[in-house]
């Protein structure tokens, strides 16, 4: 069998990251919306992080698209529910994620829920829907930009009022979204304590072998190929 060289699967890679950063870069407002919440989207979980640093604790995350119902939302939003749970049965957290296109960026509210016990379990209903009354106010605010293959948000520095680890402490956070995971830093500010937190690697638990997100932005058969070529890559020198 004829071989390619590494050379050539750099360029091949090259031109096909370009081509989909471009697209990515040309969306319309509302379709940039859709990409970053399709992308959010799934079962993640950090194994591959706990693999290299035992001491991060292996976290689950299920996030799924919602209709909303018990008020009134702007027709351009698209909502999430997350959950996350550590060591796959001890609930972390639960929220509801606000998508809403601007007009060069894409805005984020996180909303904490009123009643979490009545939210939990929503991405196991067959139509899961988002009550936004149940929605607690203030949320805390993000705007997400594209940038280099993703979308990447902070709301450093003054991020929002938290009540971990006690009342009266805020939480400043960052998020990087992509095709293939989350990547998200909560960094907590508590009067008398050192500022803490952990970056958290979420990766996308694929159901098939090719890359979660990634026919979103280019074809199913350059997506083909870039495999077909990869697999063989143990055998370049």
């Amino acid at each position: 069998m004829k071989l390619f060289p590494a050379t050539f699967l750099t360029v091949l890679l090259t031109f096909f990251l370009l081509s989909a950063r471009s697209q990515a870069a040309s969306l319309t407002p509302r379709e940039r919306t859709n990409l970053v919440v399709d992308w959010f989207t799934g079962l993640f979980d950090n194994s591959k992080q706990v693999a290299t640093e035992p001491e991060v604790p292996f976290l689950t995350m299920q996030n799924c698209a919602v209709s909303n119902i018990g008020g009134v939302a702007d027709t351009l939003s698209q909502y999430v529910h997350l959950e996350q749970y550590i060591n796959g049965n001890s609930l972390l957290r639960s929220s509801g994620y606000e998508f809403s296109p601007t007009s060069s960026a894409v805005s984020l509210k996180v909303y904490s829920y009123s009643d979490r016990d009545a939210a939990l379990g929503t991405c196991n209903e067959a139509d899961p829907t988002i009550d936004l009354s149940n929605l607690a106010f203030p949320s805390c605010d993000l705007t997400l930009n594209y940038e280099s293959m993703g979308f990447f948000g902070t709301n450093s520095p003054t991020g929002c009022p938290s009540g971990f680890p006690f009342p009266g402490s805020t939480v400043v956070s960052s998020i990087t979204i992509t095709a293939n995971g989350v990547d998200s830093l909560d960094r907590f500010f508590a009067p008398g304590l050192p500022p803490f937190g952990t970056e958290i690697e979420f990766r996308a638990i694929a159901t098939t072998n090719e890359p979660i997100g990634a026919i979103a932005l280019i074809g199913l058969g350059s997506i083909a190929l870039v495999q077909s070529l990869l697999s063989q890559g143990n055998r370049f020198r």
